[in-house]
């Protein structure tokens, strides 16, 4: 399979760079990533993990990127979150602490 470059995701960096991903988690095929300040950012995945869930880097958020297959999230401490997307689009969700939608992909 050709790897695709990775491009700045310009729309969903701005929104949440300085955030911090405070929690990780699956339901069923979807990544659930919480941040400090309550909203939650729903992520449709190729699919969930089986068995042991690899350890997770979490932290601040100083930027993402994204091709058709992979999001990734630059933390402020040099180290990327990479996630695989199920699809090329609508696969990102983010809503903030009360429900409301700040983004969709």
């Amino acid at each position: 399979m050709k790897r695709e470059r990775m491009s700045r995701n310009r729309k969903l960096t701005p929104i949440i760079k300085g955030r911090t991903i405070s929690t990780f988690g699956w339901d069923d095929a979807t990544v659930l990533l919480h941040f400090d300040d309550g909203s939650e950012l729903r992520i449709h995945a190729r699919a969930a993990m089986k068995g042991d869930t690899p350890s997770v880097t979490l932290g601040r958020v100083v930027a993402v990127r994204q091709s058709m297959e992979t999001i990734a999230f630059d933390l402020e401490s040099g180290s990327a979150m990479l996630i695989p997307l199920a699809e090329p689009t609508s696969c990102v969700m983010l809503r903030d602490a009360k429900g409301v939608l700040e983004y969709a992909d």
